[in-house]
């Protein structure tokens, strides 16, 4: 009987291995990852599922907006923070450069002034024009939003040298933490303000603790890639474009509909987006192996991929748009007017996944790939999406979404492509 999870794991890898000849993908890897990568969404969706009822049955709709409006200046003010350092740091840690985890968060810190001083006058501005809510909310977020994003780099070390348990372990540790907080301040507090706060601070009182338990375990040696923070760089301001564009969709939403028709945004995009990262893990698993492929080794496997990650994805589509109403009618009845427009955003779980080939362009540093598409892709959103908008309401900024992540995929393989045409000159 002691002998029988051993058989277990000899059989499973022997399944796995035999599937490697019809997936060309190191499925034992990939399946060592997602084990650490699902279990940890599986434990953070059920929470969020749970947020998602509370958020749902004991906050008025309005309220409700506003806390989204406020998690939408905080990704904004993100944006302008070193956001590609962490993936500059997976790239160099994968390489055994492990002291640019140390390097990388003090190059943030001190950068972090910058965003810090935007979102202050920010509050600022609020405060001249009588809206104490939302500048009271933007203090908190200049103060905590940048910092987290710095100390959260662990995360990004964590994955370049492959160590996935204990970043779900850690990553459990500061979801566990979020949520509980989270849920007795809805109980307790329904307040916006109060709810951007304590989302904030606890996720930064518990970032820092992974950040410092990781110098302390893996000790990183000294040696840094004087490539990385300029990399890192570049890809921050590819980040920012980018980002700032795809949280308009809910500043827009809350300028021209209001914090009501927020509050039905946030539900109708929720769930999908949250199936779709269920097969993020993908891209984690394959960032440390497409860094060390050359161009070549990627163009000719990443078609074949990205059909396989865009089947999965399919497949988790259409699960969901069965499952919606009975979803919506057990755990959401308030907003059961959501259902349609979350059906339609489905979509969105088969093109998450399939975007593999932005992972292939990070990990190879192709600059110029990369500040194409990040300059391209959100061009074409805002360009969708207020006219869009405009005419039909939500269903516009859904439809503006959904053809711009389609963009993604197809513009991201065309440049990938043409990369390897330009080094084989």
């Amino acid at each position: 009987m002691s002998d029988m999870p051993e058989r277990i794991r000899r059989v499973t890898v022997r399944a796995l291995r035999w599937s490697e000849k019809y997936t060309k993908t190191d499925m034992v890897y990939l399946a060592s990852v997602g084990l650490w990568t699902n279990l940890n969404f599986v434990i953070t969706t059920v929470l969020a599922l749970l947020l998602s009822v509370a958020f749902a049955n004991l906050l008025p709709r309005e309220v409700y907006g506003n806390y989204q409006y406020l998690l939408s200046l905080s990704a904004l003010l993100g944006a302008i923070c070193l956001t590609g350092m962490g993936g500059a740091v997976a790239q160099s840690v994968a390489r055994g450069y492990e002291g640019d985890l140390r390097a990388g968060v003090a190059a943030q810190l001190w950068w972090n002034l910058v965003p810090t001083t935007i979102g202050l006058a920010g509050a600022a501005y609020y405060a001249l024009h009588g809206n104490g809510m939302l500048a009271i909310g933007l203090v908190i977020i200049a103060l905590l939003a940048p910092n987290i994003n710095a100390f959260g780099t662990y995360s990004t070390f964590l994955a370049g040298k492959r160590e996935f348990k204990r970043s779900f372990v850690y990553g459990i540790l500061i979801n566990m933490a979020y949520y509980a907080a989270i849920f007795l301040s809805i109980y307790f507090f329904k307040d916006a303000t109060v709810l951007i706060f304590v989302n904030l601070a606890v996720n930064l009182a518990v970032t820092i603790f992974a950040y410092v338990r990781t110098l302390r375990i893996y000790a990183p040696n000294d040696r840094t890639d004087p490539e990385t923070i300029p990399y890192g760089a570049h890809l921050s301001v590819m980040n920012a474009f980018s980002t700032i564009i795809s949280q308009l969709d809910s500043v827009l939403v809350f300028h021209f509909l209001g914090p009501v028709q927020l509050a039905v945004y946030s539900f109708a995009t929720m769930i999908p987006e949250r199936f779709g990262a269920a097969l993020n893990f993908i891209g984690t698993a394959a960032y440390p192996k497409f860094a060390t492929r050359t161009l070549v080794e990627l163009r000719d496997t990443i078609i074949s991929k990205t059909f396989r990650a865009a089947l999965a994805g399919a497949a988790g589509a259409l699960v969901y748009i069965l499952a919606a109403p009975f979803l919506f009618g057990l755990l959401f009845p308030k907003y059961l007017d959501v259902i349609p427009y979350t059906q339609l955003y489905a979509v969105i779980i088969i093109l998450l996944p399939a975007n593999l080939v932005s992972i292939a362009l990070q990990a190879q540093r192709l600059k110029t790939e990369l500040y194409v598409t990040s300059f391209v892709s959100p061009i074409l959103l805002i360009t969708l999406q207020i006219p869009l908008l405009l005419a039909y309401g939500i269903l516009g900024m859904l439809v503006a979404r959904i053809i711009t992540d389609a963009a993604n995929v197809v513009i991201g393989i065309v440049l990938l492509f043409r990369a390897t045409r330009r080094n084989a000159l």
